[in-house]
């Protein structure tokens, strides 16, 4: 619909050497994440920097805080934010960000969706703004 197509046009708002949140992750954890936010927000999609250590739980609620998007993920009964792959298969919050990178389900520098839901409808991959095709953020 009318929402995926806005979300193809989103560009980038910042370039992977201006990633945000790098400080206070050691060097050798920190891993680049081209971050889509969800359609609703109307936020372009940012790089962000993460640790191969926390699991997808809590880079859920960091990316939800650094965009300021609304996470009831604690809340009963609410519809949960979830971290999905460039391939719109959703991110189990108790993994390890490292163990995503393991079994290939997230690469340095790739392009992740926050959204709303178990399960992302009309999911068109190529409407993910990717990090690797930097070339079209500047």
């Amino acid at each position: 619909g009318a929402s995926q197509s806005r979300r193809g046009k989103a560009k980038h708002s910042n370039s992977p050497s201006g990633a945000i949140g790098a400080s206070g992750i050691p060097q050798s954890e920190r891993m680049l994440l081209s971050v889509n936010f969800p359609v609703a927000s109307g936020r372009a999609p940012e790089f962000h920097v993460v640790s191969v250590r926390w699991s997808v739980g809590k880079v859920t609620d960091t990316l939800a805080d650094r965009g300021r998007i609304r996470n009831d993920n604690l809340r009963a009964g609410a519809v949960r934010l979830h971290l999905f792959n460039h391939r719109g298969e959703r991110l189990s919050h108790s993994d390890s960000m490292e163990n995503c990178v393991l079994q290939g389900q997230v690469e340095g520098g790739g392009a992740v969706l926050l959204e709303y839901g178990e399960t992302l409808v009309d999911f068109d991959p190529k409407t993910l703004s990717a990090a690797k095709k930097g070339k079209e953020c500047v």
